[in-house]
């Protein structure tokens, strides 16, 4: 039977928030409040809804309460895990809030499923700039959390909200409909994801690209993102580090060849991009992995 884990609030803010530097997997779980995650360092793959999707620092998702999910970690991440009863919050919680909760819990299903496709889990990928914002308010949180000081429930409330609108206004960037039809839309962002992971090794001019399918480059990239959560670069790169992950645990394989594998020919820049996605450099990265093994 798969078990419930319990609420870590103690006062009677609705709200618990922990912070986890973990190596440890979590196993399959469920639990009553509404909970959701950013990921701040390190990489894990979150298995939710028969979907498994790798998770780099930036990534925020929210869990309803009653679904199953779990977590495969292989090298050390870091998240911040915020748990909450909305219903207990406010009355007009639902109401400015609601939708957003129920969006994020609704991932599409019926498509294959790409390691960067972030729609599908309604995973929001924060901007560096909103990460950074939304992890300070946690921290916020956390705090007032501690030190119980006047008011602490009420500001740990507040701060939650704020935190859900940057998500909001997050969500709403990221996943904004376009007009058209769905189709069409559909079939050009397929035939894209499929161009990428087959020219992964190659230079990608994606101009060149959207000229070659008849699209205006502006126009792709608009599409693009709402179809996947990310501009075409952006998805480039965190698949190219996704790939880069696997190949990083195979000892026996080079940096400048896991590079290479990944199209990217300058093991210099290969190795500043991964440690500006994931937070640890490639070689961090493996020797954790190997520790863990």
């Amino acid at each position: 039977m798969i078990p419930y884990f319990s609420f870590k609030g103690t006062d009677k803010s609705a709200i618990a928030l922990e912070v986890f530097h973990t190596v440890e997997s979590v196993p399959v779980h469920r639990h009553e409040f509404q909970e959701f995650v950013l990921i701040t360092k390190g990489s894990c793959i979150h298995q939710f809804r028969e979907i498994s999707m790798p998770l780099i620092p930036g990534d925020v998702f929210l869990i309803p309460p009653h679904q199953e999910h779990s977590y495969v970690i292989e090298t050390p991440v870091c998240m911040y895990n915020c748990q909450f009863y909305p219903e207990q919050i406010a009355d007009w919680w639902d109401g400015q809030f609601g939708e957003l909760l129920s969006d994020l819990a609704q991932p599409e299903v019926g498509n294959l499923i790409s390691p960067a496709d972030l729609n599908r889990h309604h995973i929001i990928h924060l901007s560096v700039s909103d990460a950074e914002r939304v992890q300070s308010m946690m921290e916020i949180i956390l705090h007032e959390q501690k030190e119980q000081g006047f008011a602490f429930e009420q500001v740990k409330q507040d701060y939650l909200n704020l935190i859900l609108i940057v998500i909001s206004r997050a969500q709403l960037r990221q996943f904004a409909a376009l007009p058209g039809p769905d189709h069409s839309r559909r079939e050009i962002i397929t035939a894209a994801q499929k161009f990428i992971e087959e020219n992964l090794t190659e230079h990608i001019d994606f101009s060149n690209y959207a000229r070659m399918q008849n699209i205006s480059p502006g126009h792709f990239r608009a599409i693009f993102k709402s179809a996947t959560g990310l501009p075409p670069v952006e998805y480039l790169n965190r698949l190219r580090i996704v790939r880069a992950i696997e190949y990083l645990k195979d000892n026996k394989l080079s940096m400048s060849d896991i590079s290479a594998a990944v199209g990217i020919y300058d093991a210099n820049y290969f190795s500043r991009l991964f440690r500006k996605i994931i937070g640890y450099s490639p070689s961090e990265f493996r020797n954790q992995v190997h520790k863990m093994t």
